[in-house]
């Protein structure tokens, strides 16, 4: 199971149980929402104006 520092962000991977005022169980979920592109790249892409090279020349 997966906990987290409330207080320093740190994540932890153990079998046992984590105990304390800090912790608390981290679901990987929430990590997934971070991996999504800020507001700002979206807008760019939807503008045509992204710098990825896998779509250069495809226009």
């Amino acid at each position: 199971m997966k906990y987290k520092n409330t207080k320093t962000g740190a994540i932890i991977e153990t079998s046992t149980e984590v105990s304390g005022e800090n912790w608390e169980p981290f679901d990987d979920e929430e990590s997934e929402e971070k991996k999504t592109p800020a507001k700002k790249q979206k807008a760019n892409k939807a503008e045509g104006d992204s710098k990825d090279d896998a779509q250069e020349g495809t226009e």
